[in-house]
């Protein structure tokens, strides 16, 4: 547990390097989601990748500040992710675009 709290925290620290270098940025801004422990949830999902086993909804919360404030700031961004984040990628789309109210 211990462990998971610092990849946690480790997963945390991006948001803060965003808020120091966001007007650095430029176009395109690619936000590329990946898990942290891969082994792990190979073996949560058994390499079958249609379920969330790792939801990390406070992240997307984080998320969906960022890409807001890019798209504020007339940034073309895209997010990338990979079934490692939280065991489905096509279903932690969907979250995504529901926090940003995407069709």
């Amino acid at each position: 547990q211990q462990s998971e709290k610092k990849l946690k925290a480790l997963a945390m620290g991006i948001f803060k390097l965003y808020e120091k270098f966001k007007d650095r940025l430029s176009d395109p801004v690619v936000i590329r989601l990946h898990g942290m422990d891969r082994g792990g949830i190979e073996e949560r999902t058994k390499n079958i990748w249609d379920t969330i086993v790792d939801p990390r909804d406070d992240e997307l919360l984080r998320l969906q500040s960022v890409v807001n404030d890019l798209r504020e700031r007339q940034h073309q961004v895209f997010v990338n992710v990979n079934n490692h984040f939280e065991g489905s990628a096509p279903r932690t789309i969907e979250k995504i675009k529901a926090l940003l109210q995407i069709a």
